[in-house]
């Protein structure tokens, strides 16, 4: 990392600290004849270098140090930067409950890098992630976070003037933490729902809300209440009879704001179950343009409504639904999708046509407030260091307007300290040519191709005569290439480098497998197994050390019997193999009989695969 020499003067007291930080970490070192700092707290953004000293007016702390950032460009000369910021409040979200919980390391280091960057809000979504003392089975065995390392996150990020807003769930995403049976069944409208209208609901909603005002600065609170797709249809149904959604939600969120209110909070919430109420099909984005009166009465003028939306590419799209949500008389905060969630490896492709089409949108509609959400589902297969990427695009948007990829590389590396080209790439563990998306969903390759069973291959049919061999070889040559002096990243770029080597190994497998019953076939696929068998191996030592570098240890259980799965059915797949080589019975009968297309349409267009257990077995798992 390159070092950079500096020398503070008049710096107020509220910048100090941080900077410290940053030279600990992030390549300053503090030095007599370093470059001059002066500082001062005004009404806008200002930044001007001469060569020898930086001159920076700020109106938050956090754009001083992103003024710092601009200080290790490769070409240092002199510069001025007078654009003002178009958003308020940008950040990102950061999930904290699909299996990983990074550490508090993990964390400390996004946070400077977001303070480079210039972004000033932080979440952590924790749905059952987070201790509270009273409730011994809320995060039992997941990691969960305790008051004191929040705490600690919290005095972090204040060093740089990030704003950390706790984000709990209040309504529905809450299976994890209600599956327990020692958990009171009362609490329970379905099996994630909580119980509108119980007293010993918002009992237990208070101990949430109590423990994160202890442990926060901010005053502001996600409660969620996302997603409650059956919200009234469970248990509540049996006592109450059938009651619009809406109506629920207008009950449920006034008794949380009273909870709220009492520890001083004010909270926001996503606004998806206002518009499905309605939407015709139950959906978020098919609402018409003008909402009901009864929709429109149910949510509440003082809590901000978040428009979540990670899939669409056009901006006249986000436009519309900006339109629609501003109907409400609430404000309006916008999350868009980082694309962390479809398997193992990112879709930056699909980050930046959603991003900059949404921010576009946002900029021109006059929201304020912004953050990027890098999601989990499914076991946190991709690491969270990854978000940083399109974190710099959201930063960049927000401060220059800039988000071609070369000068997006160029600020990733003054931010970061990584090379952008490593972060790139990792789009192409699912960009294959030859998967043509056939809706807003990305293609997740990397994900199918790694959990396909290798004796009973159900993507087949969808793949005849598609060759990715060559294409992972190339990632393995690619990431042999990256190294860096962090652990952290060195241990992603070691990560990918196994991943990519295993899925050009598995690849050749099932293109040739099918073939084995030609002469000499057989006992070469079967060493072929072998090879498979021992990469997958290694890719889950290297899966395993990412892991341990960044996240708290569980959940990574989840990840290790999946690829020990796959290990164990490639030695299954090598004795099957030598079994044909000899002419023994075999029950290769899964691997031969005829294959349906099961992700591609009658064009050859692709959806997605979803789930782990999708990918590996026609039987339920």
């Amino acid at each position: 990392m390159k070092s950079i020499d500096i020398c503070p003067f008049q710096l107020a007291n509220e910048l100090h600290a941080g900077l410290q930080e940053l030279c600990a970490h992030e390549g300053f070192r503090f030095a007599e004849n370093g470059v001059q700092l002066h500082a001062r707290q005004a009404s806008a953004f200002h930044v001007q270098f001469d060569g020898n000293s930086l001159e920076v007016e700020y109106r938050e702390p956090v754009q001083f140090f992103r003024a710092l950032s601009y200080l290790k460009a490769s070409a240092l000369s002199s510069f001025l930067l007078c654009r003002q910021p178009t958003f308020q409040s940008n950040g990102v979200m950061l999930d904290c409950s699909r299996n990983a919980v990074p550490t508090v390391d993990t964390v400390k280091t996004i946070l400077r890098k977001m303070s480079l960057m210039g972004l000033n809000t932080l979440m952590l979504y924790t749905e059952d992630t987070y201790e509270i003392p009273e409730l011994p089975y809320f995060g039992y065995l997941r990691g969960r976070c305790s008051a004191s390392q929040l705490r600690e996150l919290d005095d972090y990020a204040s060093l740089f003037g990030i704003e950390m807003v706790p984000c709990i769930q209040t309504l529905a995403h809450l299976e994890r933490a209600l599956h327990w049976p020692q958990v009171d069944p009362s609490l329970r409208d379905t099996g994630d729902i909580l119980m509108v209208g119980e007293e010993k609901t918002y009992t237990f909603i208070e101990q949430m809300i109590q423990t994160v005002s202890h442990t926060f600065r901010s005053k502001r609170i996600h409660i969620g209440m996302d997603e409650a797709w059956s919200l009234g249809l469970g248990n509540f149904r049996f006592k109450n009879g059938f009651v619009p959604s809406h109506q629920i939600m207008e009950r449920h969120l006034s008794r949380v704001c009273e909870i709220t209110q009492k520890y001083g909070l004010h909270p926001i919430i996503w606004s998806d179950m206002y518009l499905r109420a309605a939407s015709p099909s139950g959906g978020y984005y098919d609402v018409p343009e003008k909402l009901p009166e009864q929709v429109l009465n149910a949510a509440r003028r003082d809590v901000p409504l978040v428009y979540w939306d990670y899939y669409h590419n056009d901006q006249d799209i986000y436009d519309r639904l900006i339109r629609v949500h501003q109907q409400f008389s609430a404000p309006i905060v916008f999350a868009g999708g980082l694309w962390t969630w479809i398997g193992p490896a990112p879709s930056h492709d699909k980050m930046r046509a959603c991003s900059i089409s949404a921010l576009q949108a946002c900029a021109a509609n006059g929201v304020r407030e912004v953050f990027a959400t890098a999601w989990g589902d499914n076991g946190s297969e991709t690491n969270l260091l990854t978000a940083l990427y399109g974190m710099q695009l959201y930063a960049e948007f927000d401060y220059t307007g800039q988000t071609d990829k070369e000068y997006l590389a160029q600020r990733f590396t003054a931010c970061t300290g990584e090379a952008a080209a490593a972060f790139e790439l990792m789009n192409d563990f699912n960009a294959l040519p030859d998967l043509v998306p056939k809706d807003d969903y990305p293609v997740n390759a990397s994900k199918f191709l790694l959990y396909e069973d290798p004796l009973l291959p159900l993507f087949t049919a969808d793949t005849n005569g598609m060759s990715f061999v060559e294409h992972y070889a190339g990632l393995v040559q690619s990431y042999r290439s990256f190294s860096s002096d962090a652990p952290a990243f060195e241990a992603i770029y070691r990560f990918y480098e196994q991943l990519a080597h295993l899925l050009e190994l598995k690849c050749r497998w099932r293109e040739r497998a099918p073939h084995a019953k030609a002469d000499d076939n057989a006992l070469n696929l079967a060493e072929l197994a072998m090879q498979c068998m021992k990469q997958t191996k290694c890719c889950r030592a290297a899966w395993a050390s990412l892991w341990e570098r960044t996240n708290k240890p569980y959940g990574f259980e989840v990840i290790d019997i999946r690829l020990s799965g796959l290990e164990g059915r490639f030695e299954t797949a090598a004795h099957q193999m030598e079994k044909l080589a000899r002419n023994e019975p075999n029950t290769l009968e899964t691997l031969f009989c005829p294959k349906l297309r099961y992700l591609s349409d009658e064009t050859g267009h692709f959806s997605g695969s979803g789930p782990w257990s999708d990918c590996i077995s026609a039987c339920r798992i």
